[in-house]
């Protein structure tokens, strides 16, 4: 009985010690996860600013499935397409107000704002703010975009 009580406490104290380890493994995860993603998110913009094609297409998912801001839905090659075709010239884009929700190990959300200044085809300066939320998925090791809403906020009056 004596050695049974410490073997007992020991195992006690083992099961109420688990929980507590792992969930700080699981904060440090999702503290990783959400500065990763929020890095991500400005490689994004600063993508759009440059129209780099070839770096957003590393970011979103061979399935991806949006909605652009004309509430079109919009699959992976639409969205480059999109990217390659716009007539306005950015002069800037800056991510705001980013919030990550992380679901699990390879699924999170980040919604944000972006707004976007710069020129369009005539010349016309314009300044632009987005609302938007992403779904990341990780596959493989690979963080990517899965799926997006994007809206356009109507400028106060």
């Amino acid at each position: 009985m004596k050695l049974f009580t410490p073997l007992l406490i020991s195992t006690l104290l083992a099961f109420a010690i688990t929980p507590c380890a792992h969930a700080q493994e699981n904060a440090a995860d999702s503290s990783a996860i959400k500065a990763k993603l929020k890095e991500m998110e400005d490689a994004w913009v600063k993508a759009l600013v440059s129209k780099d094609q070839t770096a957003v297409a590393n970011m979103i998912a061979d399935d991806f499935a949006g909605f652009n801001p004309e509430g079109k839905h919009v699959t992976k090659s639409q969205l480059l397409d999109e990217i390659k075709n716009e007539p306005n010239t950015l002069s800037s884009a800056t991510n705001d107000n980013m919030d990550v929700h992380v679901y699990g190990p390879n699924l999170a959300t980040v919604s944000g704002t972006t707004t976007e200044k710069g020129k369009d085809k005539d010349g016309k300066q314009f300044t632009r703010t987005y609302v938007w939320v992403d779904t990341w998925m990780e596959r493989n090791g690979k963080w990517q975009c899965i799926g997006e809403g994007v809206m356009q906020l109507r400028k106060k009056k």
